[in-house]
């Protein structure tokens, strides 16, 4: 995501990117946790970079890993 962004002209909004399968389906609440924030904090250097997953959300996922993905982006945002 930081390689994109860092090409991205700063008009054109770029969205990303946490895993659907491997973190929101398969991972834990402390693994999506932990990737929020890395790519909060690597994607809040730019002005035209929104969290989001990286496509759907799959209709297996745990409610605990929906949770702790908003939980990370409340946590991050209120530093």
């Amino acid at each position: 995501m930081a390689d994109v962004l860092a090409r991205m002209p700063a008009d054109k909004v770029c969205m990303g990117n946490i895993d659907p399968a491997g973190q929101f389906r398969n991972g834990t609440p402390e693994s999506i946790r932990q990737k929020t924030l890395e790519l909060l904090k690597e994607g809040s250097k730019y002005q035209n970079f929104i969290i989001s997953s990286g496509c759907d959300i799959p209709p297996l996922a745990p409610w605990a890993n929906i949770e702790a993905y908003f939980n990370a982006i409340e946590k991050f945002y209120k530093k």
